[in-house]
């Protein structure tokens, strides 16, 4: 008996050992425990979910009915494969083997960047000019090693000499255009509220500087002609794979006249249809950038899982919001017709003074795509968190939390404490950041 008893436990040592020797499953994929995947995420449903996710399966449109553990579960035209009952002439798919020859394309984005108080006051320099490169210096690695950075920006251009930024700081200094390009940003998103907050004048000097400055810098989300807001998206090809980007507001910005509607993306259902239609026949993923949510929350409003389901079913890939100053889940969400989507509902702030004390954080959205025997798919993706270091001088900048410590937390505000900044990120940002 004896005997018999440490055979089991053997047994169950070793298959413990194995899964944790073997790779774990992924965000969505088949799991029969907690411990089989990934670390961070939880086996619910034989799925790989976060724990958001996994208290949220019905609202995100992820609950599967008929679960089946073996065939007498399934009703007679239907069969148990991958604990689900599914039509009986369903084909069994088998895993895809990776082989080392494939080309993929590593997508970066960032949290939302506004150059209020003192992100702004940190570019002036003795002789009043404006510089902004000393934001991205210390995650410039990062940046220039994607083969596409994106970041959204909240407000518009104003182009006037001498025209400095007014308190409500509803527009930014060219010079941070400079900067976002020297770092190689390439697509620049511009869809908010906040866009119009100049007028047509603000939107047509913004397209302006960047078409005569930067002309290898996409901006999107904003036209100048209703003809452009119809043909409002960027194609970027490498490596054989060709991704669409495309950027809207959910928030309808009330002071925009009706004659200049189409200078702000503003989310409408039919136009995002029609749009995405389109680029399904042109592009191998598409991904949606939306401005949306709740500026201080750490979750998604039912507006914006609602949302997420619409644009998966359109057949969107990928979803990367801002607006919130806080990181929100990253979640596959599922639609009606059985369309799914990763979203990253929100990058929180990259740039930008804020008021309260987890908006320090924010997050890089890192992205591989690949593409094999015909079929390209996310291959992987993960949050690098990031912190503003608020000073009041040109030393204002943003790290990666990797590489921030107390010496620099304290330098600006006597109670910092790293571990509690850990322990916060890895409670609000899970099992795809890189919390340490």
């Amino acid at each position: 008996m004896k005997m018999i008893l440490f055979l089991v436990l053997l047994i169950s040592l070793s298959s413990e050992q194995f899964i944790k020797r073997s790779q774990r499953s992924k965000h969505g994929e088949d799991c029969i425990s907690d411990s089989a995947c990934e670390e961070g995420l939880i086996c619910k449903i034989n799925r790989c979910f976060t724990k958001y996710e996994a208290a949220n399966l019905k609202q995100l449109g992820l609950f599967e009915q008929n679960l089946c553990s073996y065939q007498k579960k399934c009703p007679a035209n239907k069969i148990c494969i991958k604990h689900r009952c599914v039509p009986s002439d369903t084909p069994i798919e088998s895993k895809m083997h990776r082989s080392g020859n494939i080309e993929d394309v590593h997508l970066l984005f960032t949290g939302k960047i506004l150059l209020n108080n003192k992100p702004y006051l940190s570019g002036i320099r003795p002789d009043n000019t404006l510089n902004y490169d000393h934001l991205f210096t210390h995650i410039l690695t990062y940046i220039k090693s994607a083969d596409l950075a994106i970041a959204p920006m909240v407000t518009p251009f104003y182009i006037n000499e001498g025209f400095g930024l007014k308190k409500d700081f509803r527009n930014t200094p060219k010079e941070l255009g400079d900067a976002l390009a020297n770092a190689g940003f390439k697509v620049v998103l511009h869809a908010t509220s906040e866009m119009y907050s100049h007028k047509d004048k603000g939107i047509l000097d913004t397209l302006n500087f960047w078409k005569t400055k930067y002309p290898d810098v996409h901006p999107l989300g904003i036209a100048a002609t209703a003809e452009e807001s119809e043909n409002d998206y960027y194609i970027f090809d490498k490596n054989g794979i060709k991704i669409a980007i495309i950027n809207y507001s959910g928030f309808v910005a009330k002071n925009i006249p009706k004659k200049n509607k189409f200078m702000v993306n503003v989310v409408n259902k039919e136009k995002v249809e029609s749009l995405v239609k389109k680029l399904k026949q042109e592009a191998d993923i598409i991904i949606l950038c939306i401005n949306w949510g709740e500026k201080f929350s750490l979750t998604p409003n039912k507006n914006q899982i609602l949302w997420a389901k619409i644009f998966a079913g359109m057949g969107v890939n990928l979803i990367i919001g801002n607006n919130p100053s806080l990181v929100q889940p990253v979640s596959l969400v599922k639609a009606q017709n059985g369309n799914k989507a990763l979203v990253f509902f929100s990058l929180g702030a990259l740039v930008g003074e804020n008021h309260k004390k987890l908006d320090a954080l924010g997050a890089l959205a890192n992205i591989v795509i690949s593409k094999e025997n015909g079929k390209t798919s996310i291959a992987s993706y993960n949050l690098i968190p990031t912190i503003n270091h608020v000073a009041q001088t040109s030393d204002y900048t943003v790290y990666k939390l990797s590489e921030y410590n107390d010496f620099l937390g304290k330098s600006v505000n006597k109670k910092f404490s790293k571990d509690k900044v850990v322990k916060s990120c890895k409670v609000n940002m899970g099992a795809f950041a890189h919390c340490f």
